[in-house]
């Protein structure tokens, strides 16, 4: 018979209620038994016994049920005697009631049977359990004595610590002296220190004014650069101006005299090369700035070490 979730819950508790009347597990088991039976319809097997009470072992809720189906058999076989029924009934109910027995017999055997699988398991088990504990006991064992070794070493280096403390404790008379020793040289060379730190700060005072003069001394000379730059450019311009407006005037006069277009070419040939020679100082001019521009961001850059 399936067994509903409502039916479970009511079971179980009608279970609690039995386990506080029936505190002996012999007496819980027969009367669970008959609740299982009676009140829900439920036939009774010592493994569910034991799910809904787990009380003692399961030899306790085996014998429950075999003595409750033999109790039931005899129970009913009383009632049919002494009811009076016909004989052909009589024999009915007797013959069901056989059949009855027979499969609460078989169902007894059964869990018997199961009984002894779940307490073979159960021995396995503990017996497995039983050889890891060995197992553990022995390497407790091999490392108590491990641990027993390592104490009696750690108890020589002790003495020996004892031993090399009360030696160092009378050298440590003689070393207090070299320890006043150390502290007079290391108050001299603290006054060493700070002379040399007085004079590298000095001597740093100094490398920022020469720094600075530098500096000023650089900006000047970028400026007249600068200037020189200018002047030589706006001449450059003048003297492109002048060609330009030459050869305008050459172009004009060369159909009238040619003689005097030479002269003229001539002249420009001589401003062209004036021409190119500014250019070139320009372009000195241009690298001499540029080389005075690199020497100032040297300059800058060692500014954050002398600082």
């Amino acid at each position: 018979m399936t067994i509903t979730h409502t039916t479970e819950t009511k079971l179980i508790q009608d279970v609690e209620n039995l386990r506080i009347q029936f505190p002996q597990a012999k007496d819980l088991y027969r009367e669970v038994c008959r609740v299982m039976f009676f009140r829900y319809g439920i036939q009774p097997t010592a493994n569910k016994l034991y799910q809904l009470v787990r009380k003692g072992t399961m030899t306790i809720p085996a014998q429950a049920v075999s003595n409750f189906w033999s109790e039931l058999r005899l129970k009913n076989r009383v009632d049919i005697e002494q009811s009076g029924l016909p004989d052909s009934l009589r024999e009915f109910a007797g013959e069901a009631l056989s059949t009855l027995w027979k499969s609460a017999l078989e169902v007894a055997r059964q869990n018997v049977k199961e009984k002894q699988s779940a307490t073979n398991v159960l021995e396995n088990a503990y017996r497995l359990e039983l050889e890891s504990c060995k197992a553990q006991l022995r390497k407790l064992e091999t490392v108590n004595a491990e641990q027993s070794s390592e104490l009696m070493t750690l108890r020589k280096q002790l003495q020996e610590s004892d031993k090399r403390f009360l030696i160092d404790h009378q050298v440590s008379a003689t070393h207090k002296e070299s320890v006043k020793t150390l502290q007079y040289e290391k108050s001299a060379l603290e006054g060493s220190l700070k002379s040399i730190n007085n004079e590298f700060d000095t001597e740093l005072n100094k490398l920022h004014a020469a720094l600075k003069l530098s500096e000023d001394r650089f900006r000047k000379l970028e400026s007249k650069s600068f200037t020189d730059v200018d002047r030589e450019r706006q001449r450059t311009y003048k003297l492109e101006s002048e060609i330009a407006e030459l050869k305008k005037t050459i172009l004009k006069e060369h159909a009238v005299n040619k003689t005097q277009s030479a002269k003229n070419q001539k002249l420009v040939n001589e401003l062209r090369e004036n021409v190119g020679l500014i250019k070139g100082q320009l372009k000195e001019s241009q690298r001499q700035q540029l080389v005075a521009s690199n020497k100032l961001k040297q300059i800058e850059r060692k500014k954050p070490l002398l600082k």
